[in-house]
């Protein structure tokens, strides 16, 4: 009941930790917080149509927009492919890179309610 009770609370627009503006992203279905190889995490937001993927690196990096054909397969942007597997795991391949492997280690719907993960899905 306490965690409805803080939702409700929170206006159209509030994020609850401060990334988002719910209303200037109103698609924003569902967000993943994912650690990488590399050393960094990257915050992936899920768009309406399940078939749209804004992802960027954290802190503060600008967002980068793919879309997949259909559902299950690689998200393509410029430059940027990006595979997730049903066990929480993320692959980000570029064309002049090493490809990426990422855990999840966060993932929270788009009305507030969060759910923590640990690393292994």
């Amino acid at each position: 009941m306490a965690v409805l009770t803080a939702c409700s609370e929170q206006s159209a627009g509030d994020d609850p930790d401060g990334k988002h503006d719910r209303s200037s992203l109103p698609a924003l279905i569902g967000e993943q917080i994912y650690a990488c190889d590399d050393g960094y995490k990257y915050d992936a937001d899920f768009l309406a149509d399940g078939l749209t993927l804004d992802i960027a690196r954290l802190p503060a990096e600008k967002p980068v927009r793919l879309s997949a054909p259909a559902t299950g397969l690689t998200y393509v942007g410029h430059n940027l492919n990006v595979s997730i597997s049903g066990s929480g795991a993320l692959t980000m391949t570029r064309p002049d890179r090493k490809a990426v492997r990422c855990l999840r280690i966060r993932s929270e719907q788009a009305i507030g309610n969060s759910m923590k993960e640990g690393a292994g899905g």
